[in-house]
């Protein structure tokens, strides 16, 4: 039977790349047989095109082992090959055109391993009318304030978390010396150098504000150095200005959306019920503006706003009515 192939080699890449007929499969697979040279000539260049069809081998496969054996079975007499035929004019070079496939395959494998495989790891949380804690997949935990949001991201090739915030958000960070947590907010950014702090960056407001309560903070932008933050300081930047200002008497109740724990000191009825409200969802009401400017100097931790609302009225002499879901202070107001 007459052979249209002038080299054995060229038809077995043929078979391999599952391009051969039935009848030129046939052919290899007789020629396979003829001896144990054949047999594991064929059957080493077969797993070797078997391996580079699989993506997990592909990533640690030795490409350059693989050349390297192919080279040493063709000039290695004791493993000489015995053709089926006796004109083998281009055998040395189509081996080594079977190898460069090989390495090829490889190669495309690997970086088709690498595009389709997602780079980093994305975490959203988004928060509304209530407040919202959740764990970061590094561990850290967020606890989110109202109407705000955050997206986290891991970059595991570059070992990077980073965070981008909207709105106020308590952070307790587990410190990775060798995975910097970058907290982006509008212009601003915070590196974590270990610690605990709270973030205040709502895109509305001029300001963004930074309470640090453990460890220690750079808070920076990418044109300036910034500040840097050990636990009890407290800094703000304006973005209007530019600048970075620290606070030497922080508001001790920046963190009761948090806590539950308020601390008025002399403070102004107002602003109390103003803050009891945001924290809290309640609905409490002055009945007159006298009441505005009578000042509070009270302590609560944890108990709810119907609560406080009843003590701050048995405290300064004033009347509690309930409408509905209303809560109304009334009184003659403070004289001062």
């Amino acid at each position: 039977m007459e052979n249209v192939w002038n080299d054995m080699d060229e038809l077995i890449g043929k078979v391999l790349a599952g391009e051969g007929s039935v009848h030129e499969e046939a052919e290899v697979l007789r020629w396979a047989q003829q001896n144990e040279h054949n047999r594991k000539y064929y059957e080493d260049l077969k797993s070797i095109f078997e391996r580079s069809a699989s993506t997990d081998v592909q990533i640690q496969f030795d490409t350059d082992a693989a050349l390297s054996k192919v080279k040493h079975r063709i000039n290695n007499p004791e493993r000489k090959v015995i053709p089926l035929y006796n004109n083998k004019p281009a055998a040395f070079n189509q081996l080594m055109r079977i190898a460069a496939g090989v390495v090829i395959l490889l190669g495309v494998g690997y970086f088709t391993y690498q595009w389709i495989t997602p780079s980093t790891q994305t975490l959203a949380v988004v928060s509304d009318t209530v407040t919202v804690q959740d764990t970061l997949p590094d561990g850290s935990t967020a606890f989110l304030n109202k109407k705000s949001e955050l997206t986290y991201q891991y970059n595991p090739r570059d070992k990077t978390r980073k965070v981008v915030l909207k709105g106020e958000a308590y952070f307790s960070v587990k410190h990775e010396e060798e995975k910097p947590f970058v907290i982006e907010a509008d212009e601003i950014l915070v590196r974590d150098i270990g610690t605990e702090f709270n973030l205040k960056a709502y895109p509305d407001k001029d300001t963004i504000e930074i309470i640090v309560t453990s460890g220690e903070v750079q808070f920076y932008t990418l044109l300036d150095s910034g500040l840097n933050l050990q636990a009890g300081d407290k800094a703000i930047y304006s973005k209007r200005n530019k600048q970075f200002y620290r606070i030497e008497k922080p508001d001790t109740n920046a963190l009761a959306y948090k806590t539950k724990v308020f601390s008025f000191n002399n403070t102004d009825l107002r602003s109390v019920v103003n803050l009891l409200n945001d924290v809290y969802n309640s609905k409490i009401k002055l009945a007159n503006e006298k009441l505005y400017t009578c000042r509070l100097t009270a302590n609560f931790k944890e108990d709810n706003a119907s609560i406080i609302a009843e003590v701050i009225a048995e405290t300064m002499g004033l009347t509690l009515t309930r409408k509905d879901d209303e809560i109304i202070l009334d009184g003659k107001g403070c004289d001062q």
